[in-house]
């Protein structure tokens, strides 16, 4: 044996996995619960459309927009105003003095 030579000692010891693995893992889980939890979110805040249906009579000059406005104003008129379309059957335009059915806010 000579002395002041190197002595190398290898480990079998199992090697913990590196720091930046278990961060990729950190972040994708946090991305996933964002992106399930906007989803969520999103489900909760649809536009929505009043239950309770009214027959009103188109004032002159008013349009669907405005007639959406009028019955029901907490609600997104665009969703309002198909929803009109598809109570009545419309189309185009209306006229002044028409009977819609249309969701009524009370």
């Amino acid at each position: 044996m000579r002395l002041g030579a190197p002595r190398v000692v290898a480990s079998c010891a199992p090697r913990r996995p590196r720091l930046q693995v278990v961060w990729v893992l950190v972040v994708a889980s946090a991305a996933c619960a964002a992106v399930l939890g906007l989803g969520a979110l999103a489900g909760a805040v649809a536009p929505s459309v009043p239950s309770e249906t009214t027959v009103v009579r188109v004032k002159p000059g008013e349009s669907l927009w405005e007639l959406a406005g009028r019955v029901a104003p907490a609600s997104d008129a665009s969703v309002v105003v198909e929803r009109i379309r598809e109570l009545n059957g419309v189309e185009g335009l209306v006229r002044p003095g028409q009977p819609l059915t249309v969701p009524f806010e009370p």
